[in-house]
């Protein structure tokens, strides 16, 4: 008889169900078997740790005996955490989406015993749950040819949501035409508040990134517009934590006001990235604090001791959603003064019944400091020493409530984006701790992610899954970043060496794309993805990798593939081009040409500093006291420090001081 066997599993999400009396499964092809043998349909759950939603239901229907009963009668009950297994999570999250419209978490699926599904939504009320898997069990056993004819037309429309028309003839943008696909955005983008004009917000940090690009090219003001207002209103409002630093997932409200509180790696890192390069532009304070918060933040939080990063903290603790982020105001009047009570309610917008839920308050700013001084007749010197004070008095009282849960796994993908935050946060700042941190991580993934066959695996440490596109994509890009920061050659061998793994093992037939899974993919589908969403595509970043390594290692072979990959997304560019930023960034190297700036002699990596400083998109860093990269035979002395600019494979005489080659740098973008 099937017991609940999520016991062993090492996924934090797949332990939270362990105790339900639901008979829970790992995918496997074990248990697909026991499927087909028992001729059960098999229900697919899908969640991650941090998910309200996913505790809801859990609550409601997983831990119930009467609902565990049917489930347990009438089908093979599996448990999948989307952050583990992301590939599983997109096919069924395609079926979903084609037959309701919409998508989310928890992602309940109902498959055939072969994987194939045919009826999948989210979120159900117990009730309409246990209607939903009595009718779905009459159905298998009164109507299974019925139900095996709706699989198989909704796999056949999984699978051709990846086709689209690729154009026949290679066409480069015109000038005009990418300021236009640029300016098309605008249309979509809450000039007011922020962010993409819609409620939920989430960050999308690659529109704002790309956006960055756009205007350092174009100068035009309305991208840096959108790019600080977002970022400002961001900071400001409560998907931010004033406290310790770091992002929630997305807010529920286009103010940025009431988010789910869950904070994810993978967004607080490519925040950190976009704030930092935001910051080269801006040299807004706000940002500075922002990134050395969260990086804090993270630090304090979300950092195994040797390892890498975990996963996520969930927006619950104690059962409640955001109990640990809010405040009632007798909590605040019991550890500020009156004076900094008085402060923190005009600064907060603060109300004795709350201004959220359960008479508890988010603290999201509703007045810049200069406008809280005026208000209440301080000065503002005054005003920040008390929000200090303040600060200080709320996260003391903090520290001691029950923390959120920790979904402690180490993702490889998400690791990488780390390593990138902490190379952009070195750049910005010139600080050496970051720089340290971002090379201790990055050798630490390559010391327990990868293997000696130069394939990845999904979570450092373990050798199960094996690595998804994004892992490898966001590996690569980790690793050149490392580079430009160390100038050690071997990093970008490594980088050459996984590239060609995904050459093997990833690659489409008669499509330059590749797909999301590797060829030992059981799957009933191997997906593509390459349209940015919360995270820019696999895809995109693989495009990306391919066109800065033949930069960096004068292969034209990976230029050629990059431009091929572009030229075959660029057909979706009309109507969904908000989702390909990650494309058109691209696209702007390709148009403008890469530039690579050489830095070679014995104070190489002091004057690469000093240049990493300024935002140059499209740029490359190499150098050292070596000539181990073709573009730097013939540059390198043992007597001097040079720096060479190069585009289009012609290079300026060389610099010998930053001033001068910063100002010929920043001319490329004029």
């Amino acid at each position: 008889m099937l017991k609940n066997t999520l016991a062993h599993s090492s996924s934090p999400y797949l332990l939270q169900h362990k105790d339900n009396p639901v008979h829970w499964q790992e995918w496997s092809d074990e248990v697909l078997q026991m499927a087909k043998d028992q001729n059960k349909c098999l229900l697919i759950s899908v969640g991650y740790s941090a998910c309200h939603w996913c505790h809801v239901m859990a609550h409601e229907s997983f831990e119930d005996e009467q609902v565990a009963d049917i489930m347990n009668k009438h089908f093979i009950n599996i448990k999948i955490d989307r952050e583990e297994r992301p590939d599983i999570d997109q096919v069924y999250m395609d079926a979903a989406q084609i037959l309701t419209g919409r998508g989310g978490w928890p992602l309940n699926a109902f498959a055939l015993p072969d994987g194939k599904p045919f009826y999948a939504g989210t979120y159900f009320p117990k009730d309409n749950w246990i209607k939903v898997l009595k009718n779905i069990a009459e159905a298998y056993e009164t109507q299974p040819k019925t139900l095996e004819n709706t699989a198989q037309r909704l796999t056949d429309g999984i699978n051709s949501m990846d086709d689209f028309d690729e154009s026949d003839e290679a066409k480069d943008f015109t000038e005009n035409e990418w300021r236009s696909s640029y300016q098309s955005w605008y249309k979509h983008i809450d000039f007011d508040e922020g962010g993409i004009d819609k409620a939920p917000k989430f960050p999308m940090p690659c529109v704002w990134q790309s956006l960055l690009d756009y205007y350092m090219i174009s100068q035009d003001t309305k991208a840096l517009e959108a790019v600080e207002v977002t970022l400002d209103k961001m900071y400001q409002g409560g998907i931010y934590d004033w406290l310790e630093g770091g992002f929630a997932r997305y807010s529920v409200d286009g103010l940025w006001f009431a988010p789910h509180f869950e904070k994810m790696l993978y967004d607080n890192a490519q925040l950190i990235s976009l704030y930092a390069d935001a910051f080269k532009v801006t040299q807004k304070k706000d940002y500075l604090h922002c990134i050395k918060d969260t990086i804090a933040f993270m630090n304090t939080h979300l950092k195994h001791d040797s390892l890498g990063y975990y996963s996520a903290l969930d927006a619950d603790s104690e059962g409640v959603e955001g109990l640990y982020y809010t405040w009632t105001l007798n909590e605040l009047s019991q550890c500020l003064n009156e004076e900094e009570l008085a402060i923190a309610k005009v600064y907060f917008n603060l109300k004795s019944v709350g201004n959220w839920e359960n008479q508890r308050n988010i603290l999201a700013v509703n007045h810049s400091i200069e406008e809280l001084a005026k208000t209440l007749d301080i000065s503002t010197g005054k005003i920040q020493t008390h929000l200090e004070n303040i600060k200080s008095k709320l996260r003391t009282v903090r520290q001691n409530r029950v923390m959120p849960g920790l979904d402690d796994k180490l993702i490889t993908a998400h690791n990488a984006m780390m390593v990138k935050a902490l190379v952009k946060t070195y750049q910005a700042t010139g600080e050496a701790d970051y720089k340290q941190m971002a090379l201790d991580l990055m050798q630490s993934l390559i010391n327990n992610a990868m293997t000696d066959n130069n394939r990845l695996n999904r979570l450092i440490n373990k050798d199960h899954p094996q690595g998804f596109l994004d892992d490898y994509a966001f590996m690569i890009e980790a690793l050149m970043y490392s580079y430009e920061i160390s100038f050690k050659v071997s990093y970008l061998h490594l980088a050459e060496n996984l590239i060609q793994y995904c050459l093997k093992d990833f690659i489409k037939k008669d499509n330059p794309l590749f797909y999301y899974t590797s060829k030992d993919s059981q799957l009933i589908v191997r997906k593509t993805e390459f349209s940015d969403n919360v995270i820019p595509s696999s895809n995109a970043v693989m495009a990306v990798n391919l066109w800065k390594l033949c930069h960096f290692l004068s292969n034209s072979a990976y230029s050629e593939r990059a431009k091929k990959m572009l030229q075959t997304v660029k057909p979706l560019y009309s109507k969904y081009s908000l989702y390909f930023s990650t494309w058109h960034q691209l696209e702007l190297s390709m148009l403008k040409g890469q530039i690579e700036v050489a830095v070679t002699g014995p104070e190489s990596l002091a004057y690469a500093k000093e240049l990493q400083k300024t935002y140059t998109p499209f740029t490359i860093f190499c150098g050292g006291q070596e000539e181990n990269l073709r573009q730097l035979q013939e540059k390198v002395t043992s007597e001097v420090t040079q720096i060479f600019i190069c585009q289009n494979q012609t290079c300026s005489r060389p610099f010998t001081n930053v001033k001068e080659s910063l100002q010929m740098l920043k001319s490329k973008f004029s």
